[in-house]
């Protein structure tokens, strides 16, 4: 197994790829009597090079290790999109042709796009790239929520600590559930996490183009009943020429977008409030739990409880 490092690499991936691959932890003796290392594993790059928090990396194995591995690792790294070196993009696209396993962490995707193998594949990358990447390579087939994705040769992970989620399965693939089991009880992390990237992922910036004054109107009305016909008469619009613009500077239907408000305001409330799930779902604009439930599940992947859990932790108002 080759893992790369190149200028920038993000530190946290690497080692979450060497734990997980490597050597065992002296810990994980009290777990499983096997104390060898699953991979043959060696972490490649032109030394010395800088990783993501400044330091240098000079013990690196050669490029040319990276087209004999049988597995060829590549972490997420600093701007993702710029021109890697040429020959460790060469080496990659070697290991492909070679029949290699390819698995990029977070913004290692953008490596593999480079090296030309993703044209028609399935993967995903840092939510917060997803603009990029469908901009660097639209011939991939981006999966912009999941936690990680698994295309046959080619296996990607999602943002930062999704890294762990794909590593762990990948180890589940090769040497069996419970022994990536026992390395997740190592990491004090769940072997397996149920919804994606979507629940992490914060909204971008509201358009600011002619319907401005639109949304303004709509954020301050998200509480009240909003159907098509009332929103056009206020803008004074048709609802087919309402609908139509919305949809050229939104990308998302009328109703589409009021309901991904809702979901952020929801979001914002239970973060940051005391109010009960059902309180939330009235002040969003939901007008029931079940309404605010089904919504949040569509665009987070969660539901509004475990969300509350995950990024304010219990509280008695839940």
């Amino acid at each position: 197994m080759a893992v790369i490092v190149l200028g920038g690499t993000f530190v946290l991936d690497l080692a979450v790829a060497v734990q997980a691959f490597g050597r065992r932890p002296s810990v994980f003796s009290k777990i499983r009597d096997e104390p060898e290392a699953p991979y043959e594993i060696g972490v490649c790059g032109i030394a010395p090079t800088p990783t993501s928090l400044g330091f240098t990396i000079a013990d690196l194995k050669p490029v040319d290790w990276i087209t004999g591995a049988d597995t060829v690792v590549v972490p997420g790294l600093e701007a993702p999109w710029a021109p890697q070196d040429p020959a460790v993009i060469e080496a990659v696209a070697r290991a492909a042709d070679d029949g290699a396993r390819l698995v990029s962490l977070c913004a290692g995707a953008f490596v593999l796009g480079q090296a030309g193998v993703l044209d028609g594949r399935r993967v995903t990358t840092h939510w917060a790239l997803a603009d990029e990447f469908r901009a660097a390579f639209p011939k991939a087939d981006l999966v912009e929520h999941a936690m990680y994705v698994d295309d046959g040769q080619i296996l990607s992970s999602g943002g930062m600590l999704a890294s762990a989620d794909l590593c762990l399965y990948v180890l589940g693939q090769d040497h069996g559930q419970s022994y990536a089991n026992d390395v997740s009880r190592v990491l004090v992390s769940p072997p397996h996490r149920t919804g994606g990237q979507a629940v992490y992922a914060k909204p971008g910036p509201r358009p600011s183009g002619p319907l401005s004054p639109v949304f303004d109107w709509l954020d301050e009305h998200l509480t009240e009943p909003l159907p098509v016909g009332r929103v056009a008469v206020q803008v004074h619009m048709s609802q087919r020429t309402l609908e139509r613009r919305f949809r050229e500077e939104t990308g998302e239907s009328l109703a589409g977008w009021i309901a991904r408000r809702r979901v952020e305001r929801a979001r914002a409330l239970l973060e940051d409030s005391h109010l009960t799930v059902t309180q939330i779902a009235h002040a969003a604009g939901f007008g029931s739990t079940e309404s605010m439930r089904r919504h949040f599940l569509t665009h987070t992947g969660t539901t509004p409880r475990s969300y509350r859990e995950t990024f304010r932790g219990s509280v008695s108002a839940s």
